[in-house]
């Protein structure tokens, strides 16, 4: 798995800036459900989203789902396949630059029980059978991938 190197901020406005940024994101599934989590941080602030986050370089995508499952909501996962891929741009993103992601949407399964621990970065979780029309269409097309209706 690829060592965590932190960019500072002042690059890392640079590249936001100028790079798109490789993302995935994750459908968990449990019980015929999708777990949803409410964001804290830009982009997407409170909204409610699919966990997930950027892929470190040196890291494989599904590395990428294992970690951010374990740092989002402190659980282990199985990866499924890809079941979305698509672009998100945001004018509110992190460190106030416009932010373009290209982004890898993945099923995957809880290991072991289903007891979730938030970290700083989101206010709460949900898990949900439905696609509601308040959702982004990213989301939306996330959880039609993972064959929600």
């Amino acid at each position: 798995m690829a060592e965590n190197k932190w960019i500072p901020d002042t690059l890392y406005s640079d590249i936001l800036a100028n790079v798109p940024i490789s993302c995935v994101d994750f459908c968990l599934v449990s019980e015929g459900k999708i777990l949803l989590v409410y964001r804290k941080d830009f982009p997407a602030k409170d909204q409610w989203w699919v966990p997930g986050g950027r892929v470190y370089k040196g890291e494989m995508m599904r590395e990428t789902v294992e970690r951010k499952c374990m740092e989002e909501l402190c659980i282990d996962c199985f990866v499924g396949p890809i079941v979305h891929t698509d672009e998100t741009i945001f004018s509110d993103g992190p460190l106030g630059q416009c932010t373009h992601s290209i982004n890898s949407c993945f099923l995957a399964y809880p290991k072991d029980s289903q007891n979730i621990i938030l970290d700083s970065r989101h206010a709460d979780y949900r898990w949900v059978n439905t696609i509601d029309s308040y959702l982004h269409d990213y989301v939306k097309e996330c959880l039609k991938g993972a064959g929600l209706r």
